[in-house]
């Protein structure tokens, strides 16, 4: 699977499959067996002061620079056979137990850590308000694009500088609302989806998917109507050129 096209997925399965345990409940719904046998394909999540993050890997990183250590791993799931259900501080799905972890420049430690050389982006904040709560990204985007849902890299089009402008502005304000909570409010997030790209304007991307039926985002928030106006209007727009 393209790494790019995974890693959206594991924004969107990191919460359920990962944070509550629910892949040992599904195997064993009376809970009394506490280990998992089978195979298990993690998805590239730590957790640190209450804060879940996963793995941006397909982001470009010269822009970015290490800040201050924070940290590090003491607790890597794959390495256990019985691993812990509910996952603490220090925990990591994949990194080595000994990881540093260091504030990225320029972004509240709640948003983004460096992990060794790895970047982390917060997916879940139990103290988050707003996406920029979330994110920490107001003031900090320079553009937003679709792009494709097929392999999640090709650049199909910019935003329009105006509904640039509007979104840039918008998006960070939208209230934060955990995956979990979305996921059974819209029973289970089903419709067609758009793949957007933010970028930075430091060079970093993050990847974001935007739900028609909902309609709501990943990171999760729902939609103003303007929001919601605008991202169909500018996608009509990629048919019409």
């Amino acid at each position: 699977m393209n790494l790019k096209r995974y890693s959206v997925f594991a924004i969107l399965a990191a919460v359920l499959l990962l944070v509550s345990g629910i892949w040992i409940v599904l195997r064993d719904p009376a809970g009394q067996n506490k280990c998992f046998f089978g195979e298990v394909e993690y998805a590239p999540v730590l957790q640190w002061n209450g804060v879940i993050y996963n793995e941006n890997w397909d982001t470009p990183l010269t822009g970015l620079k290490k800040g201050k250590p924070v940290g590090e791993i003491t607790y890597t799931k794959a390495d256990h056979k019985c691993p812990r259900k509910v996952m603490q501080d220090g925990d990591a799905t994949l990194l080595d137990v000994g990881t540093k972890l260091y504030e990225v420049t320029g972004y509240k430690a709640s948003a983004r850590l460096w992990a060794g050389d790895r970047l982390y982006e917060a997916n879940s904040n139990p103290n988050a308000k707003t996406l920029n709560d979330l994110l920490d990204v107001a003031g900090k985007i320079k553009t937003v694009r679709f792009i494709s849902g097929m392999d999640g890299t090709t650049h199909l089009m910019d935003f329009t500088p105006e509904a640039a402008e509007i979104f840039i502005r918008e998006f960070p304000k939208l209230k934060y609302i955990p995956f979990q909570e979305l996921y059974k409010q819209t029973k289970g997030w089903v419709g067609a989806n758009y793949w957007l790209e933010i970028e930075m304007k430091d060079g970093s991307t993050m990847t974001i998917v935007y739900n028609t039926l909902s309609p709501s985002f990943n990171p999760p928030a729902y939609a103003t109507p303007e929001l919601a106006a605008l991202v169909e209007q500018q996608r009509k727009l990629i048919y019409t050129k």
